[in-house]
């Protein structure tokens, strides 16, 4: 007596899913992307951060090899993100300092720092579900 297993489906389903690992999550992971990059812009003007529209304007997203990387390209997008000095985020290090002073536009300024202000860490937080539906629906097709 012989058994016969025919493994031809389970192939052609497993070479399905790897096409859709190259081709459909790059495409996933962009329009991810673009949901996060949207809502942590949204998230800037509702908590008033905006200023002169320049972190706003400076967030982006890429896909870089299987990763969606999404973020500001100013340099202070991470001290509005998590905030400074004392004031600041526990779960990043800041200065200890109490309070400094520096110099700009002419005129001295006290500060002890800025508490934090998140914008992108929430975008993601909150379209979570819908990143992981797009990204199902593109390996799962």
């Amino acid at each position: 007596m012989n058994i016969h297993f025919d493994t031809s489906d389970v192939m052609d389903k497993l070479g399905k899913i790897s096409e859709n690992l190259t081709g459909g999550l790059q495409a996933a992971l962009d329009e991810a992307g673009q949901i996060v990059r949207k809502a942590a812009v949204l998230n800037c003007a509702s908590q008033d951060i905006v200023d002169t529209g320049r972190l706003m304007g400076s967030i982006e997203s890429t896909v870089e090899g299987n990763s969606a990387v999404i973020g500001p390209t100013v340099d202070y997008g991470a001290y509005v993100e998590f905030g400074t000095g004392s004031k600041g985020s526990k779960s990043v290090a800041h200065t200890t300092k109490k309070q400094w002073t520096y110099y700009s536009g002419g005129q001295f300024y006290t500060t002890s720092g800025q508490k934090p202000r998140p914008f992108l860490v929430p975008a993601l937080k909150n379209n979570s579900a819908e990143i992981k539906r797009i990204i199902r629906q593109a390996v799962m097709k």
